[in-house]
């Protein structure tokens, strides 16, 4: 069973990049040593840093910044 983190990051990254995200969520957990399904608080700022470098690939500057953002949330 996926952790809360793990659940809530896919979501958001599904919703912005379709299937592409949970490849790219596993790829940047891969690069950081997180396991993918057990994502915790603590791993939570590095990976939405990951993430949002990703995103400028695909959405520009704004959008990596919107995602980063909803991503650091899940831990306040």
């Amino acid at each position: 069973m996926p952790s809360e983190y793990s659940v809530k990051i896919e979501e958001i990254m599904t919703r912005e990049l379709g299937q592409l995200g949970k490849f790219v969520i596993k790829k940047q957990c891969r690069d950081l040593g997180i396991d993918p399904d057990n994502i915790k608080k603590e791993d939570v700022p590095k990976l939405a840093r990951a993430l949002g470098k990703v995103m400028m690939t695909f959405g520009g500057e704004e959008k990596a910044k919107e995602v980063e953002m909803e991503i650091r949330r899940l831990i306040r």
